[in-house]
C-alpha cells in the first residue's frame, strides 16, 4: 500500500468518525429534548393514562345596576361529553342518537384529544336527554355528564346591547388568546367580550385515578386539588330603571339615545333599539332563530348607539359656530340674510323654514336652526378649520367607551375629498353641506353624547363609562375604576358661553323647545338630518341644569322627521324621569297655535300621565297616548 492510499484511508476513517460523532451529538440532544425539554409534556400523558382531571367550572362574575340589584345572573346548566379513551362505539352511537348529532363529527372531533380528559360534544343540554344518558351510563363507558354555570336573566331585563352574549371559543379566537383552552366559553359581545378576563373566574380541578376501562379508583393526589374561583361581579352606574325607562320611548322606533353624568362620564343609560331577547342567545341558540336575526333587514343585533354612524344634521351647527368664533372669522354679531334658500353655483339649498327666517345673528341662528345662516358661515370657516374643530372636539375617534366594536365615525378633511371626489373635483356645495352636518360627515349617539358633556363642562369631559367597578372573590374587595379625564384645549370660555347661551335658547322658544325640562333651565340642539336610504332622522342632543350641568343626552330616531317634534320631547322625558322620578305633565297646545311653530317642533296636542319609576310602563309617541 502506497503513501497515498494510507492517506486515503484515513481520510475516509476521519470522515467516517466525524459522521458517526455527528450523529451521536444529534441522538444525545434528542433524548436530552426529550426527557428534559418535554418531560412534563410527556409526564402529563402518561399520568392521563391513569389519571383524569375533572375541571370544575367557575361561577361566571354577576353584573349588577347601581342599587345591587341583579341583572345578569349564572344558573347550572348540564353538559355531555365523551372520554376518548374510554369510548366505545356504542357509546358514540348512543350519545348522538339521543342528542341528535352527527356522528361522524363527533369521530373527528375524538380523534383531537388524547386520553382520558373528557371533550364537551354538547351544552345544555335538556333534562330529558339527561335522565337518558344517566340511566344508560353503566352500560355506556366514556360517557359522563358535567355542568357549567348558564347565564339568567330576570324577567323584566332586556338590553342586549349593553350586557352581551357568551359562547363557546372558536380555533381563530383560541389562535389570538392561548389563555383560553378549547371548549371554554367567552364574552362574544358587549360587557361579557370586554371584561370576560375579569367576569370568567380561575378554573378548579379534581384528578382522579382511573383503570383501563375509566373506572374510578379514587383520589390521585389531594394536594393537588384546587377549588375554582368565583368570577368577579360587575356593578354598573346604572339605575336599571331608568334604563327601562328610556327603552320604553322606543317603542314602534328605530334608534338610539344615551345619557351620561356629566360630572364623571358615567352612562345613565344607553339604548339601541330594535333590540333581541337575551335569553334566545343564553345557552343552546336554535337555528331558526340566529337566521331570522341575522336576516332581519332591522338589524337587531347592531347597537346602534355605539356602532350606527350617521349624519348630525343641524346638532353639528354648534361645531361650525365654535370654529368660526374661535379663530375670529366672525363675532356674535355677524348677521346673514335669510330668504328661504340659497344658491351655491346651479344648486339651490332650501333652508327648512321656506319663508325665510330675515336677518338673524349668531344666536338668533342657531336658536332657530337657520340653514342659510350656517350655509354661509361654513364658506367662510373652509375645510381645514372645520375638520381641525371637529377633530379637537373628539369627533372622528372612538369615546372610549368600555364596549367592543365602537365605530370611529367620519370627519371629511381635504386630504379625505381629494381622495374621494379627486383634487378639485369637490366644491364649496360640499364644504357648506358639511357645516349643517350633511354629507360625507357621520357620528355616532354615543360620540354626540359626549359632545353635549364638553359643551356641559365647557371643554372638560370624562371617558362614558358603563362599569363604576368590580368586587374580586381572590382579594374580596371591590376595585374602582377610576375616572378618566380629559380636556379640549384652545376653545375659550367665552366662546363656550355664546354657544351655550344659543342653546338655552333652543330649548327656550326655539327649535327645541319640547325638549326643555319644567323648572329646569336646558340647553340642547335639534337636528332633522336628510337620510338618503328614506326618510330624515330626527336628532337632539342637550344638557341639564344649565348653570350646574348633571346631564348630557343624545336621541336619534331613524326615518322620524323632525328633531324637535320627535326626539327632543324623548330627552325631555328621560330627563324628566331624572330629576324628579316622574313625567311632567304638558299643556296642551291649540292646533291654531301650530302653524306658527317651527317645523322642526311641529307635534300634535298631547296629554302625560304622570307616573313613577315603578311604574314604568312603555310610553307612545306625543300625541297618541
Amino acid at each position: 500500500m502506497t503513501l497515498n492510499d494510507k492517506l486515503a484511508l484515513h481520510q475516509k476513517r476521519l470522515l467516517y468518525s466525524g459522521i458517526m460523532g455527528i450523529a451521536f451529538i444529534i441522538l444525545a440532544v434528542g433524548f436530552i429534548n426529550l426527557q428534559i425539554g418535554q418531560q412534563e409534556q410527556y409526564e402529563e400523558r402518561s399520568r392521563d393514562n391513569f389519571v383524569r382531571k375533572i375541571v370544575q367550572t367557575p361561577v361566571r362574575g354577576l353584573i349588577h345596576d347601581r342599587d345591587g340589584d341583579i341583572l345578569v345572573d349564572s344558573r347550572a346548566s348540564y353538559m355531555a361529553a365523551l372520554i376518548p379513551r374510554n369510548a366505545s362505539e356504542k357509546s358514540i352511537q348512543f350519545v348522538c342518537d339521543v342528542l341528535k348529532l352527527n356522528i361522524d363529527e363527533i369521530k373527528e372531533q375524538l380523534t383531537k384529544q388524547y386520553g382520558f380528559r373528557p371533550v364537551i360534544i354538547a351544552r345544555d343540554i335538556d333534562y330529558e336527554q339527561l335522565v337518558r344518558l344517566e340511566e344508560n351510563r353503566l352500560t355506556l363507558p366514556g360517557v359522563i355528564t358535567m355542568t357549567e354555570p348558564k347565564r339568567y336573566y330576570p324577567p323584566d331585563v332586556m338590553s342586549p346591547h349593553i350586557f352581551g352574549t357568551i359562547g363557546e371559543i372558536s380555533k381563530s379566537e383560541h389562535t389570538v388568546n392561548e389563555m383560553y383552552e378549547p371548549g371554554d366559553m367567552i364574552g362574544k359581545s358587549g360587557i361579557e367580550k370586554k371584561y370576560d378576563s375579569d367576569l370568567r373566574g380561575v378554573k378548579g380541578a379534581e384528578y382522579i385515578r382511573v383503570d383501563a376501562a375509566g373506572k374510578e379508583l379514587g383520589q390521585y393526589d389531594p394536594s393537588q386539588n384546587h377549588q375554582p374561583l368565583h368570577g368577579s361581579d360587575l356593578h354598573l352606574f346604572l339605575d336599571y330603571r331608568m334604563q327601562l325607562f328610556a327603552e320604553s320611548l322606543f317603542v314602534d322606533k328605530l334608534g338610539a339615545l344615551a345619557a351620561i353624568d356629566v360630572r364623571n362620564g358615567a352612562i345613565l343609560a344607553l339604548v339601541s333599539k330594535p333590540d333581541y331577547d337575551p335569553r334566545m342567545l343564553a345557552g343552546k341558540i336554535d337555528q331558526d332563530v340566529w337566521l331570522n336575526l341575522m336576516s332581519d333587514q332591522s338589524h337587531p343585533l347592531y347597537s346602534r348607539a355605539i356602532q350606527s354612524a350617521y349624519p348630525p344634521g343641524s346638532t353639528y351647527k354648534i361645531v361650525a359656530a365654535i370654529a368660526a368664533l374661535q379663530e375670529n372669522i366672525i363675532t356674535p354679531r355677524w348677521k346673514a340674510y335669510c330668504p328661504g334658500y340659497f344658491q351655491i353655483g346651479r344648486k339651490t339649498i332650501h333652508c327648512w323654514n321656506l319663508k325665510g327666517h330675515g336677518t338673524l345673528d349668531l344666536l338668533g341662528a342657531i336658536k332657530n336652526s337657520c340653514n342659510v345662516y350656517f350655509l354661509q358661515l361654513g364658506l367662510k370657516i373652509g375645510l381645514d378649520e372645520w375638520s381641525k374643530y371637529s377633530k379637537m372636539l373628539a369627533f372622528g375617534k372612538r369615546t372610549g367607551i368600555d364596549l367592543p366594536n365602537e365605530n370611529t365615525g367620519l370627519v371629511p378633511t381635504t386630504e379625505y375629498m381629494n381622495k374621494v371626489y379627486g383634487v378639485n373635483g369637490w366644491t364649496k356645495g360640499n364644504l357648506a353641506n358639511l357645516a349643517i352636518g350633511q354629507g360625507e360627515l357621520l357620528v355616532t349617539p354615543i360620540q354626540l353624547a359626549q359632545f353635549a358633556m364638553i359643551l356641559a363642562n365647557k371643554g372638560v369631559y370624562h371617558t362614558p363609562h358603563l362599569v363604576d367597578y368590580y368586587y374580586d372573590y381572590s382579594k374580596k374587595s371591590k376595585i374602582v375604576f377610576p375616572t378618566d379625564t380629559k380636556y379640549v384645549t384652545g376653545i375659550s370660555d367665552e366662546v363656550y358661553d355664546i354657544v351655550r347661551e344659543g342653546m338655552r335658547q333652543v330649548c327656550d322658544g326655539g327649535t327645541g323647545w319640547l325638549g326643555k325640562v319644567p323648572e329646569i333651565e336646558t340647553a340642547g340642539k335639534t337636528g332633522t338630518a336628510q337620510n338618503p336610504h328614506g326618510d330624515t332622522h330626527a336628532w337632539f342632543m342637550g344638557f341639564a341644569p344649565f348653570d350646574r350641568p348633571e346631564i348630557a343626552v343624545a336621541v336619534i330616531v331613524e326615518n322620524a322627521g323632525s328633531g324637535g317634534g320627535i326626539a327632543a320631547p324623548m330627552a325631555r322625558k328621560f330627563m324628566e324621569m331624572h330629576f324628579f322620578g316622574r313625567l311632567i305633565p304638558r299643556p296642551v297646545v291649540k292646533k291654531d297655535s301650530l302653524n306658527t311653530l317651527p317645523v322642526d317642533s311641529a307635534i300634535s296636542p298631547v296629554n302625560i300621565d304622570v307616573i313613577t319609576p315603578m311604574q314604568i310602563r312603555p310610553i307612545l309617541p306625543e300625541g297618541n297616548q
